[in-house]
């Protein structure tokens, strides 16, 4: 009986114990999310409006750097864009270095792209040792068509990148709306673009999935063409769309897809998209999953990677509006780079005042089944 007592005391001793470790650990602060503006709209005036669409690649001749391409609107008129560049090192991926120089990349004098443009992706082909720059272009102030310029990466992966030296591919865009049927397209705009190796044909593969606005509406989901050499790209029409409008996967009706990445995660394809619920009611990252960049795209929930579950770090005056959207992983831990806004006084995001963020990302969460989970902002 004795020893029965003290197998109970010693019990109950471990439960008080637990328990105020318990109450220990509820009453510690908890970690925030960390998440911070890293280029701000008034840094210059070429970008006073807007920064946007982060483009990031490790410096392929300095192992310790990061590269960002992005683009930034003035305030002076908001129909123009540019591209410049900025550097960090991957110790420290929250601190970057704008080029004193910027833009490197502009509309052209004259021709399809002398209106506007904006960045869409960027890629770095070590055989040629160049980035290969897609971007949208207009004569007009809303970009419709999708062109390449070609940049030496010179000697060590950044200073080289100028003006002088981003030289456009031909004089006409890589892509253009097709307005013959099935397509119905008047705009073909935001390249995501992946390259991939097939071993077995021994060659190099590419995929282009874009936006568009046509018959079916206002950028109303994503299309896919393919490509061997990354310059002349062939469009396909999914016909087992089941909303009947040939796009990679179901889009959600009434939402816009614009800008968005792509990328690889183990075995899944993830395409991380700005998505405008309700007629860009609320901007939040939009994920789309598959496990073959040609075919099987399934979107994930909208509401997944939602900006105002960010808990601690949502407001309503500082990140209301989260837009252009990309995931990189940088010495071991994920981040998440975007444009991010208040809520504008007159509730119209075109109105909104764009800074560049970046937001830690450690929290864990799946995505569809079958395929890979996904750090996106939150505590562990």
């Amino acid at each position: 009986m004795k020893s029965a007592l003290l197998v109970i005391g010693a019990v109950l001793l471990l439960c008080a114990s637990d328990s105020r470790v318990l109450a220990a650990d509820a009453a510690a602060p908890r970690m925030p999310i960390r998440g911070e503006v890293i280029i701000k709209r008034t840094a210059s005036a070429w970008e006073s409006q807007q920064v946007q669409e982060p483009c990031i690649l490790p410096n392929p001749k300095d192992p310790a750097r990061l590269v960002m391409f992005y683009s930034g609107v003035p305030v002076t008129n908001r129909s123009l864009c540019f591209i410049g560049k900025a550097w960090a090192l991957k110790s420290d991926p929250f601190t970057w270095h704008q080029d004193e120089h910027n833009p490197v990349f502009g509309p052209g004098k004259q021709g399809w792209d002398s209106g506007s443009i904006r960045l869409d992706a960027v890629l770095y082909l070590a055989e040629e040792d160049a980035y290969y720059i897609y971007y949208s272009g207009t004569t007009a102030s809303v970009q419709d068509r999708i062109g390449l310029a070609i940049c030496p990466a010179g000697a060590d992966g950044y200073s080289g990148i100028a003006p002088a030296t981003v030289q456009r591919v031909g004089t006409q865009p890589v892509l253009s709306p097709e307005p013959a049927a099935p397509y119905h397209e008047e705009m073909a705009s935001q390249a995501a673009v992946l390259r991939e190796w097939d071993a077995k044909e021994r060659r190099w593969d590419w995929f282009m999935y874009y936006s568009y606005r046509g018959k079916d509406g206002t950028l109303p989901g994503l299309r896919l063409a393919t490509s061997r050499d990354g310059k002349t790209w062939t469009r396909h029409y999914n016909e087992k769309d089941p909303r009947g409008m040939g796009q990679i996967f179901k889009s959600t009706p009434g939402a816009y897809y614009e800008w968005h990445q792509v990328s690889k995660i183990g075995g899944t394809y993830v395409l991380s998209i700005e998505g405008g619920i309700s007629a860009g009611k609320r901007w939040r990252p939009v994920i789309a999953v598959s496990r073959h960049p040609a075919t099987g795209w399934e979107q994930v929930d909208v509401d997944t990677v939602l900006q105002t579950k960010w808990e601690g770090l949502y407001r309503d005056d500082t990140i209301y509006h989260v837009a252009t959207p990309a995931f990189y992983r940088i010495e071991g831990k994920w981040y998440l780079y975007t444009q991010a806004c208040p809520l504008p006084g007159n509730g119209n995001y075109i109105d909104g005042q764009w800074d560049m963020w970046c937001f830690a990302c450690d929290r864990l969460v799946p995505t569809l089944p079958g395929y890979e989970s996904l750090y996106i902002p939150g505590r562990p």
